[in-house]
């Protein structure tokens, strides 16, 4: 490959290799093998201008720049639309903002090149070519009963042509266009973020092979291929099941709340949540291939997740527009001028409000991703502006997200290794942070446990897990779910030999053949911004700070008084939990719920808001309206910020909006300025209004927090 350096930084390099050597496909082939290389860090290659930003550690310069002079630009790599993956979508982003950069700088220099180069009534008949997209357009929602923007701004250039006024209908056309690809630009990087965010997948999952049961890689799976998937997982893939029945939660693709009982020749798809039970399910589609893989233009042009303001802004907008005519015809009747009357036609002020407010919500939510994290739909970011109530989970959220074994106790002859042998066993297939810590106690002691058969599995949510382990009945969990729910007989004196043992840990009980094997003390500490965070939560206004638990009261206790929380709820059930969120909201709270277990998902689905963690289980993450992709809470403080400055952009846009239009309209009817200078003042503003929207509305320290965390 040849090619020039353009400029150079310590560990910076721009590259040009001329102009439509690569394909968008092989752009990206491109960039994935240089990312490939020693020491690069991240790759964009731009397929309009045939340049490589290349960022790299800078020891290896040499190394860089000879991985780029051994590709043949006869045999360029290729690679398809990528779906999924955080490198890949930066690059996906960057490809994205290289194209709006070209589209708009040939706009431009289109329109200065005809000025110069070509005659009048040549630039006129072209004005008049151009504007009849815009006119047909305007005629389609009159023919179909809506007097809408659209008909506004078709009025306003045809009646600028009727009346010779071709430089005026030019401007006008020039920049529509122009906010149109402003508009066009902000909707794709918000789909890109999207689609990043909104499938749910495990890195790994449980494949059947030869009759056993063997973690494989997701990346990995193949159609055909047979996954066994237990309570509380979310389908990685479409597939059909061959055995097993549960329940599902098919809300993510299909709205409804409703359960969906699966049987063998069920049906199941990528991004649902199996609630209750265990299937073997064969592979239909692959991960990326998936019916979910293509519902993010669904999610994204739904009108239910807009945020209310855009919503309201689009209705404003439209509803605006038949008053403008009315304006119109009443001036025109009083003054018997045209020229005043244009005024309200030239000069509107549908067209900024149906323009500005989305693309602020859509530039948020864009930045939202680069912060490290995807919210779901705009009217999340409108309700965690105007939240009063953040309900927090205690285990993995407000607590270390990676809680460790501090204490075995055992009640039998079995020593601690067998006890924590036989919990990891069972624990290795649920997704729960309580489950991962044990897991890695054992996995730190040595403990093999890979040989054991389970059958009949039965997990109760937030409770335990019934199953059977060589044959024998084995339960874990919960005091509640052994001593109640099971029948398993309570020592004498268990309750203070345990506040003893371990009086801040919460505790997980083992018995087998319903006799009381051992317990398993996890250590579970708050985590260490924790304080900090919910300090800085208070001062932006959210004054009432919850922690709602299923572990003991003195746990919670502890916690709570740690951490200076308003209030807490200890030894709750998780539908318990969603009726504690669900009465907050009926007195009148604006509620986010934060969690990251699969006993959290009720709650998560009833609050205003909810907020699953970077660790949180999978069933959480896919329920969640805001997905936070890193491990620390600040990103609450950012999302909160952020939210709060979009609400009052839009409220600064109207003021504005209303204001200046309202100036601009009283001068044209006054004769204080020519109509073609208010129309092009206002047009001129309106861009200026939505390229603002587009600009970040965090300081650069805000994203390096997020980031950083």
């Amino acid at each position: 490959m040849v090619f020039r350096i353009v400029s150079e930084l310590p560990g910076r390099l721009r590259l040009r290799c001329g102009a439509r050597l690569f394909t968008d496909e092989e752009a990206r082939g491109v960039s994935y093998a240089l990312m490939a290389a020693d020491g690069v860090r991240t790759a964009e290659v731009h397929a309009a201008n045939g340049s490589i930003l290349l960022t790299f550690e800078p020891a290896c310069r040499e190394a860089v720049l000879a991985a780029v002079r051994g590709l043949d630009p006869l045999r360029l790599p290729a690679a398809p639309d990528p779906g999924l993956g955080t490198r890949e979508g930066a690059l996906e982003i960057s490809l994205e903002n290289n194209r709006f950069q070209v589209e708009v700088t040939r706009l431009v220099l289109w329109r200065a090149a005809k000025r110069v180069l070509l005659p009048v009534p040549v630039r006129a008949a072209l004005t008049c070519v151009r504007a009849l997209g815009f006119v047909a357009e305007g005629l389609r929602h009159l023919l179909a009963g809506e007097v809408t923007v659209e008909v506004l701004d078709a009025t306003a250039i045809a009646t600028s042509i009727a009346r010779g006024s071709f430089a005026e209908a030019g401007t006008i056309t020039f920049l529509l266009q122009l906010s149109g690809l402003m508009e066009e630009h902000v909707q794709s990087r918000a789909h890109l973020a999207l689609r990043e965010g909104m499938v749910v997948r495990a890195e790994s999952v449980w494949a059947v092979v030869d009759g056993q049961d063997v973690r494989v890689r997701t990346e990995d799976v193949t159609r055909s291929m047979v996954l066994h998937l237990g309570a509380g997982s979310v389908l990685p893939v479409d597939g059909t099941v061959v055995e097993g029945a549960g329940e599902i939660d098919e809300s993510s693709m299909t709205g409804e709340a409703a359960l969906v009982r699966k049987e063998p020749g069920a049906t199941v798809y990528a991004g649902t949540a199996l609630e209750s039970g265990d299937l073997k399910v064969s592979v239909t589609a692959p991960p990326g291939a998936s019916r979910i893989d293509g519902i993010v233009d669904m999610v994204e042009h739904s009108s239910e997740l807009k945020a209310g303001a855009q919503s309201r802004a689009e209705r404003l907008a439209d509803a605006i527009v038949p008053y403008s005519f009315l304006a119109f015809f009443g001036i025109l009747a009083v003054t018997r001028n045209i020229n005043k009357a244009m005024a309200v036609l030239m000069v509107d002020y549908s067209c900024a409000i149906k323009l500005s407010t989305p693309i602020a919500v859509m530039s948020a939510m864009d930045e939202a991703v680069r912060a490290g994290v995807t919210v779901r739909g705009g009217k999340y970011l409108e309700a965690l502006a105007a939240a009063d109530t953040v309900v927090f989970d205690k285990t993995g959220t407000l607590t270390n997200a990676t809680p460790a074994v501090s204490r075995i106790v055992s009640f039998t002859e079995a020593s601690e290794e067998d006890v924590l042998r036989l919990a990891a066993c069972i624990e290795e297939h649920f997704p729960h942070s309580m489950a991962r810590a044990i897991v890695a106690e054992a996995e730190r002691r040595g403990l093999v446990h890979d040989d054991e058969l389970h059958a009949e599995v039965q997990y109760v949510v937030a409770h335990g897990i019934s199953t059977r382990v060589g044959g024998r009945e084995v339960c874990i969990g919960s005091a509640h779910f052994l001593f109640e729910d099971e029948g398993v007989g309570k020592p004498e004196g268990l309750d203070e030999l345990m506040e003893r043992e371990a009086p801040a840990s919460s505790v997980i009980y083992i018995a087998r053949e319903r006799r009381l094997v051992g317990a398993i003390c996890v250590s579970d500490p708050p985590r260490p911004e924790a304080a900090a965070v919910l300090a800085r939560l208070r001062r932006q206004g959210l004054s009432n700070l919850v922690m709602i638990t299923g572990d003991s009261e003195r746990c919670a206790a502890h916690v709570a008084g740690e951490l200076g929380l308003d209030g807490y709820f200890a030894q709750v059930l998780p539908e318990d939990k969603a009726a504690h969120v669900a009465a907050l909201r009926e007195a009148g709270h604006t509620v986010v719920m934060v969690g990251d277990g699969i006993n959290d998902s009720p709650a998560l689905a009833t609050a205003d808001v909810s907020v699953a963690m970077s660790d949180a289980s999978d069933i959480a993450r896919a329920v969640a309206d805001v997905l936070v992709h890193d491990s620390s809470l600040e990103s609450l403080v950012t999302m909160r910020e952020l939210a709060s400055r979009l609400m009052g952009r839009i409220h600064a846009d109207y003021r504005f909006i209303v204001g200046f239009n309202s100036l601009l309209i009283g001068l044209g009817v006054a004769s204080a300025i020519p109509i073609t200078t208010a129309a092009y003042l206002h047009n001129v503003s309106t861009l200026c209004i939505a390229a603002r929207n587009a600009t970040p509305l965090l300081d650069r320290p805000h994203l390096e927090r997020g980031r950083a965390a």
